[in-house]
């Protein structure tokens, strides 16, 4: 765990998203948490060597990269509303996918075997503001990735925890987005002075890091775009993730992951090119 700020401190080595620890004078605030149990627990066991006083568990999104963790702290959850929507309707069946994502570790899937879903107790919709324990903290909206996405902005230190509006050295996830929305939420994010920015995903960075990021959405819309056009269908429009594939490292044994994630934002963004160009069969009967 590195600390930051002063007693703001991330754990950037658990998969799924970063996750953040805020102390203030009133208790704590974590934000997001670890995917898999053992991570989740140890998360917890890391904030509780920090503080047995725990306000409130944030999470940035409704996915199960910062969720599934929350039944190990024994406090509420605060998130955007549209993720307890997304959340209430979780079912046995969320955690069983969950599971199918490590059908080559069984040492994991068995993992799951007593996880639950904590939703939220307490949710915000554009921007909610406390103050605790001379701190202030800004639980802000920010959408483009899913209609949930949000973040918190620590003025005391000029620091944002960005949730998935910003992944660093990754294929972000395309396949709930808004991309114009997202577009034009990181065009936002670059015209800032955040001292830090805390990611989804990766690294520590700064405003700059929205470039790369614009740039991959740009692209795969044009390709899909281009598709689209041509009178492709929407399977036929997968052939733009062996495009992508490259434009992003990913680990060794993950490759099928990322092109079902590739696969999940060429099937998104196409239906965005139906609604804005026309339904296909129009298009195909309009170039005949």
């Amino acid at each position: 765990m590195q600390e930051i700020a002063p007693n703001v401190f991330v754990e950037f080595d658990y998969e799924g998203a970063n996750c953040g620890l805020i102390l203030t004078g009133a208790g704590a605030i974590v934000v997001d948490t670890p995917i898999i149990p053992e991570h989740g627990k140890r998360w917890a066991a890391q904030v509780a060597e920090m503080t047995d006083n725990v306000l409130f568990v944030f999470n940035t999104d409704h996915h199960r990269a910062h969720i599934l963790g929350n039944q190990y702290f024994k406090a509420p959850v605060l998130a955007h509303e549209t993720a307890w929507k997304e959340m209430a309707g979780y079912k046995d069946t969320f955690i069983e996918r969950t599971k199918s994502l490590y059908k080559k570790q069984p040492e994991i899937q068995k993992q799951f075997s007593e996880t639950c879903i904590v939703k939220p107790e307490m949710t915000f919709t554009g921007r909610l503001v406390m103050n605790k324990g001379e701190r202030e903290l800004y639980f802000i909206h920010l959408g483009g990735h899913t209609p949930a996405t949000s973040g918190l902005y620590l003025p005391d230190d000029n620091l944002l925890f960005a949730g998935d509006l910003l992944v660093v050295d990754e294929h972000p996830a395309l396949g709930q987005c808004d991309s114009k929305e997202w577009l034009a939420k990181l065009k936002w994010l670059k015209k800032q002075d955040f001292n830090i920015i805390v990611p989804g995903h990766g690294s520590l960075c700064s405003p700059e890091a929205a470039e790369p990021m614009s740039r991959y959405i740009r692209i795969m819309r044009a390709k899909v775009c281009g598709q689209y056009k041509q009178g492709r269908t929407k399977a036929e429009a997968a052939v733009v993730i062996s495009q992508m594939i490259d434009l992003y490292p990913y680990k060794p044994g993950r490759k099928s992951m990322i092109e079902k994630r590739i696969r999940a934002g060429v099937s998104r963004i196409y239906d965005e090119m139906k609604v804005r160009y026309g339904e296909s069969t129009g298009r195909r009967k309009a170039k005949k």
